[in-house]
């Protein structure tokens, strides 16, 4: 999950991030919204952060105090800002993108995309930790052809294995890389990279790298449409 927090002092503001993060970007979790300057301060510096949503105006000061005043810069930070005069400011302070209110849908997808690749390009892991039988099994992301739900456990399936794990598939879909990693049953989650083929009907089916085949529910069609149109 990518973690972030919104400085923001104004309640709709708050609220148009909020939607549009929880709508379009699902592994963007809000730890936590602050509107004033102090507050934000200690809240970065007691937490990890990989994103930071920072308008110029607040309560007690400005983004660019906050900045100036945390001890770790370890985020992206995405500045927010009514007066399009402070951009110069904001870039001089290493934003990752600017954005100026009212903010547009098209402008805000564009700045998501060039902030999470920073993001994931840093922070992507190689290696997952598989729960099975009292240990831990490390495997690597690009051996997993695909995640299979059974109730509350999970089967792990690669070319040369199948291991069952203790965790549901809820819990990886919250912890794999998304870039790699799509769901397109609420039964399966499977590494894009393996797939052989896909099949398009009112449902469609994935075959995989070992032949298994896989549905898509409808309601994700669009999506694995786009990615493979894309």
């Amino acid at each position: 999950m990518i973690k972030c927090l919104i400085i923001e002092d104004e309640q709709a503001g708050q609220q148009i991030l909020l939607r549009k993060l929880t709508n379009l970007y699902p592994e963007c979790n809000v730890l936590s919204i602050i509107d004033n300057k102090d507050e934000a301060v200690e809240f970065i510096n007691n937490n990890e952060l990989d994103l930071v949503f920072l308008d110029v105006q607040i309560i007690g000061g400005t983004g660019l105090d906050v900045l100036q005043e945390c001890q770790k810069r370890n985020f992206e930070t995405i500045f927010i800002t009514a007066y399009d005069n402070f951009a110069i400011s904001a870039l001089n302070e290493n934003a990752s993108y600017y954005l100026l209110k009212p903010i547009m849908d098209e402008e805000f997808s564009k700045g998501m995309t060039i902030v999470l690749d920073k993001i994931k390009a840093t922070k992507s892991p190689t290696k997952i930790l598989i729960p099975n039988k009292g240990v831990y099994l490390p495997i690597n992301l690009v051996d997993i052809l695909y995640f299979e739900s059974d109730g509350a456990y999970t089967y792990v399936v690669t070319s040369e294995d199948r291991v069952l794990s203790s965790k549901n598939i809820g819990y990886y879909e919250k912890n794999l890389p998304v870039d790699l990693f799509k769901r397109p049953h609420h039964s399966y989650i499977v590494n894009i990279d393996k797939i052989h083929m896909f099949k398009k009907g009112r449902s469609g089916i994935l075959i995989m790298q070992n032949d298994k085949e896989i549905p898509v529910s409808q309601r994700k069609m669009n999506d694995f449409l786009d990615y493979f149109i894309e």
